[in-house]
């Protein structure tokens, strides 16, 4: 059974007004646990600090309904702090899980999302196994999770309003029709078309986010919600992979509403197959129509608009600023003595280096959405200023270098934040006293570059962030460095991973190598 189905069981079983909150949802851990193979699901309650089991599957001993513990010891303390679910392949390796936690539960595979009830955090949907899993949590079993958090939150929201209906003794037949609204009302709107691309569903909510009601969309064709002939090309381009068997995702898709005026959205899409074919054979052929999911994102558009201005107005200032003392620092350099001069430098290296980031920042905002252009670099210049600013930096650390004359990589210079990074926490991290070694290799596809130290090793929480490439609260102050260079390294096309050696740290970079008519270039 594929995704598609199991989803469609869940979204039959919160579908069913007259079936009992606890049912629908003992009914939505046991399909969870089966569609993501963990032997464990339950559904919590957190308040004041506390997790409460209400719902489980499963014969984890502390995971039974009635069990309770300090919200700190529990596995869903990050998951109720993040809009998307938390997915977690081993728990003994992520930051994301506290130490307590894995003591208390020692669980290896983790996946999890809130609950929220009318509006605000109510719990967690969870499951889990007692060993790690060995591959990543697919975008399809996250979305599955989610589902399930959302759909409990609104049985139980469904619960309340049907306990405050009885209590205020209204009409039966006013009950009836309040209780069919809060069932009709969902947080995202479900729409489905024929393989032509005709409606032939669209759920109750898609009123408040397009106008039209659902009897009005039925049978009309989609682009009668599209505001131009770009949006319907664009449209046209997913529905052709979805029927190809493929799933498909838009962000800020605009949709035209009744009144006439655009909502951005996001949207996933999949194939709908004749049931009466067995998924083993299944085809494109056998593809009858398209369901799509459909978000309403103009909250997150805002919001990214206000970060976008946040940051630019940071730039200006940061690069203002770094101008002037950079240009004080060249002033001095030239003033004083020797080794006066040699520290100006030091400051001078720095400020270019922000400036430069800067710079880079606003490229990558203004281009985020296209492949960066690469072109040939020298990294042996680079790697040599670098190792005589840290030398200078930290006088007694000693710094071997082992390269080739040439080593030149398919790159941009913003590559040298990256490696200043690295071999800059390598030289204060690198042991009493510090010893870092550098090497460089050329191979047949890649320009390789290892950063080694006698260190007492690379802390979890740094390790965490090279292996995920996630920055958060957690880690924020400790592994920002190694971000930044997990971040430029991996959108400069290269591959960066922690090398397991008895002692110290040692931190590999890969990038790859121009064409052949292209390396003759590059400084």
């Amino acid at each position: 059974m594929g995704a598609v189905m199991y989803r469609e069981r869940i979204y039959d079983i919160f579908a069913e007004p007259t079936e009992k909150t606890e049912s629908q949802i003992h009914q939505a851990l046991d399909i969870g646990t089966e569609y993501l193979d963990l032997s464990i699901g339950f559904f919590t309650r957190i308040t004041d600090g506390r997790q409460e089991i209400l719902y489980a599957t499963g014969d984890h001993p502390l995971i039974q309904p009635g069990e309770s513990c300090p919200l700190e010891e529990a596995y869903c303390r990050r998951t109720i702090k993040i809009e998307s679910p938390l997915a977690i392949e081993d728990a003994n390796v992520s930051s994301a899980i506290s130490d307590t936690a894995v003591e208390t539960f020692d669980l290896g595979a983790y996946i999890g999302a809130k609950v929220i009830v009318n509006g605000e955090t109510w719990g967690t949907a969870c499951f889990a196994d007692n060993d790690p899993r060995d591959e990543a949590f697919t975008e399809a079993e996250r979305f599955f999770v989610e589902l399930i958090a959302r759909l409990g939150g609104q049985a139980i929201e469904r619960r309340t309003y049907k306990q405050q209906l009885t209590e205020r003794e209204e009409q039966l037949d006013e009950q009836r029709e309040i209780y069919q609204a809060v069932i009709n009302a969902s947080f995202d709107s479900v729409l489905r078309f024929d393989t032509a691309g005709t409606f032939t569903y669209a759920s109750q909510s898609v009123r408040e986010l397009l106008g039209y009601s659902s009897e009005e969309l039925e049978g009309q064709p989609v682009t009668l919600t599209h505001p131009d002939i770009q949006t319907t090309e664009w449209a046209w381009e997913k529905f052709s992979q979805i029927l190809d068997g493929e799933p498909a995702e838009a962000r800020d898709f605009p949709l035209e509403t009744k009144s006439g005026t655009i909502v951005y959205t996001d949207i996933r899409g999949v194939p709908i197959y004749d049931g009466s074919i067995l998924e083993s054979e299944r085809s494109a052929d056998d593809i009858v129509g398209i369901q799509v999911l459909v978000r309403d994102a103009s909250d997150r558009r805002q919001r990214e608009g206000l970060i976008s201005v946040i940051n630019r107005v940071l730039r200006h200032n940061v690069r203002n600023e770094m101008t002037v003392i950079r240009g004080w620092a060249d002033i001095l350099a030239e003033e004083l003595d020797a080794s006066g001069a040699e520290k100006a430098a030091v400051i001078s290296g720095a400020a270019t280096r922000l400036l430069d980031l800067t710079e880079s920042a606003q490229q990558i905002e203004q281009y985020r959405e296209l492949t960066p252009e690469l072109g040939p670099l020298n990294l042996i210049p680079v790697v040599e200023r670098i190792v005589a600013e840290c030398e200078t930096r930290y006088p007694d650390v000693s710094v071997t270098v082992t390269s080739p004359e040439r080593a030149i990589a398919e790159t941009l210079p913003r590559v040298e934040i990256a490696l200043f990074e690295l071999i800059d926490n390598a030289a204060k991290h690198g042991g009493e006293p510090a010893t870092v070694g550098v090497n460089v290799g050329v191979t047949d596809r890649h320009i390789t570059l290892r950063v080694s130290d006698c260190g007492s090793g690379l802390p979890n929480v740094e390790r965490a962030v090279l292996e995920s490439g996630r920055e958060t609260p957690l880690v924020h102050g400790q592994g920002l460095g190694l971000w930044l260079s997990y971040w430029i390294i991996t959108t400069l096309d290269g591959e960066i991973e922690v090398v397991e050696y008895q002692q110290g740290t040692t931190i590999e970079i890969r990038l790859p190598k121009p064409p052949a008519d292209r390396c003759t270039t590059g400084g």
